[in-house]
């Protein structure tokens, strides 16, 4: 049977407290423009580091070595987060609104890509884009609302938003329902 599985950094409760307040500011300044704003559940924000898709459940314990075997070459990260931006071409509407790192993105960078070298050994695919670390806020479906989120990012200065100290990383499984994803922790893998 095959699950659909993800590599992320969790985010402590007072991290997704203050990008929950971060995005009920947004969405009050969108107001008349929310039509196809999806904002992602606070509870369900994360910091991918690397999305495997469907993968056989037998291959659950060969991932979860592999990522350990990553991790043993970090220690616990300072991370901060700090500045809005948005994926969809240059002028043109948006179609995610994010949340960057500042602090940590370049070892966090490091440690997606050694992730990325040992699940390539697995045969699972190599990425081919460069790592952006970022928090997804929202998925946005409609032309009109991605116009409006990048015309308030262009008037948008933000300070940093909050900081943690990223001490392990978790395998999870993602279930896709009508009421959205429901992401089961397969395994902790410590940053030692």
């Amino acid at each position: 049977m095959s699950i659909r599985c993800f590599i992320a950094v969790e985010l402590e409760e007072s991290v997704k407290v203050e990008l929950g307040r971060m995005q009920k500011r947004l969405a009050k300044q969108l107001r008349g423009n929310e039509f196809g704003i999806n904002w992602v559940k606070p509870e369900r924000i994360h910091l991918t580091l690397k999305f495997l898709g469907d993968v056989d459940e037998t291959l659950v314990p060969e991932i979860c070595s592999a990522v350990s075997e990553a991790a043993e070459h970090f220690g616990p990260i300072e991370i901060e987060l700090s500045g809005l931006g948005c994926f969809g071409p240059n002028n043109r509407p948006a179609r995610v609104l994010w949340a960057g790192i500042v602090t940590g993105a370049e070892v966090l960078g490091e440690l997606a890509g050694a992730i990325d070298m040992n699940l390539g050994l697995l045969d699972f695919g190599q990425e081919r884009r460069k790592f952006s670390p970022h928090l997804t806020l929202a998925r946005i479906k409609q032309p009109n609302a991605g116009k409006a989120v990048r015309n308030l990012l262009e008037k948008e200065a933000v300070e940093v938003i909050a900081g943690q100290t990223v001490s392990e990383i978790t395998v999870f499984q993602s279930e896709l329902t009508q009421s959205g994803p429901i992401y089961t922790s397969l395994a902790h893998v410590p940053l030692t």
